[in-house]
């Protein structure tokens, strides 16, 4: 069977060997229809990392969508006791409208989430997922880690907000460190704050090394308890071997309406984009539930078939040249099956199939080339 699942295209194994991973963890299958009603995307449109939501009525009249998210619906339906965590993973495919195209797009998705109380256990528990994720995807790559709590606080206590706060981010991601400076400077904001902004930008190394940086931005309790946090994760997993693909970099602020502590954002070698995202939301988990807080992340596998073909040198195992088919034969191939071969039968090789052995099967008897 794993020569099997070895031999499959990347895309199709991925979820395969995904899900034993998982379910490793103790994380149960979470499956969804293709459409929820409209109004629950539209009520939290402000989480969805795109606008493009496609939408139709069904038979009685209710606006229906197909599914923009998997994430949403699974903080809405899971079931958690107090005290306790609910684990979850997907192998979904996701609906949504592409910003520079217009066009309709059906997304592979993957992923993990975690729903309760948050602790370092559980940070560190997901960082080591995702690690493992991409690792199954290239031993070439790297898990960026970031933390929203430095940039929020620094850009709180300077009373930015809206517009001004969105241009301050864009500098902060793109590494603009020259326009930044000049920005501030003609906006009127206080040396002490561009100093943290300009420091904020330019932290990024392996977790080990930047912590020392990282301490000298905590100035209050929230930046305290990110600290904390990613002190307790690199203690956690610094003796993985994997810790060395894990790096920081505060730049990476994606999607802050949607998260508000870890992000996580995941590259492997031949992609040119990012194949994982993810972080912590417990704003969302608050907004739809009430209460708990949630943590997880979702890979990407459209295009993976692209940048890792399936270098498969042979078409099968054993190729069998037969000129009559009987029930002898499908029994020969039922044992070559059962041992975990590949096997095709052909009358001729006239498709120029690539086998690693040719046999011929001809009056009964099975013999080698």
């Amino acid at each position: 069977m794993q020569n099997f699942i070895n031999s499959l295209p990347l895309e199709d194994r991925l979820p395969l060997e995904l899900s034993r991973l998982y379910e490793q963890f103790g994380y149960q299958k979470y499956c969804m229809s293709k459409f929820e009603e409209y109004g629950f995307y539209s009520d939290n449109r402000d989480f969805l990392s795109t606008d493009g939501i496609i939408a139709f009525n069904n038979s009685a009249g209710r606006l229906m969508a197909l599914k923009p998210d998997i994430t949403l619906s699974i903080v809405k339906n899971a079931r958690t006791l107090p005290g306790a965590e609910a684990r979850y993973y997907y192998n979904e495919n996701v609906y949504r409208i592409t910003d520079d195209t217009h066009d309709c797009k059906e997304i592979k998705q993957c992923g993990v989430e975690l729903l309760g109380d948050i602790d370092s256990h559980s940070t560190a528990e997901i960082v080591l997922l995702a690690l493992n994720s991409l690792a199954k995807i290239d031993n070439e790559f790297n898990l960026i880690i970031s933390h929203i709590g430095f940039v929020s606080a620094a850009l709180a206590d300077a009373g930015i907000m809206g517009e001004r706060r969105k241009k301050i981010l864009g500098f902060i991601k793109r590494k603009n460190r020259h326009d930044l400076l000049n920005w501030c400077r003609l906006s009127g904001i206080e040396d002490s704050i561009v100093e943290r902004l300009l420091k904020i930008s330019s932290i990024n190394g392996r977790l080990d090394e930047v912590l020392p940086a990282l301490n000298e931005l905590v100035t209050d309790e929230k930046t305290l308890a990110a600290y904390n946090e990613l002190y307790d994760l690199c203690k956690a997993i610094k003796d993985n071997d994997y810790f060395k693909n894990l790096v920081f970099d505060l730049s990476v602020l994606n999607h802050l309406d949607y998260y508000n502590g870890i992000l996580l954002q995941g590259y492997v070698k031949n992609s040119p984009s990012p194949v994982l995202s993810g972080g912590r939301y417990d704003s969302l988990a608050k907004k739809i539930r009430g209460k708990g807080g949630a943590l997880g992340f979702a890979l990407y596998l459209d295009g993976l078939n692209l940048y890792y073909p399936n270098k498969n040198e042979f078409d099968c195992d054993v190729l069998i040249i037969a000129n009559q088919s009987d029930a002898n034969l499908f029994k020969i191939l039922a044992d070559f099956e059962n041992t975990g071969k590949k096997v095709m039968i052909a009358h001729k090789n006239e498709l120029n199939i690539k086998a690693k052995q040719i046999m011929y099967y001809d009056n009964g008897n099975l013999t080698k080339e």
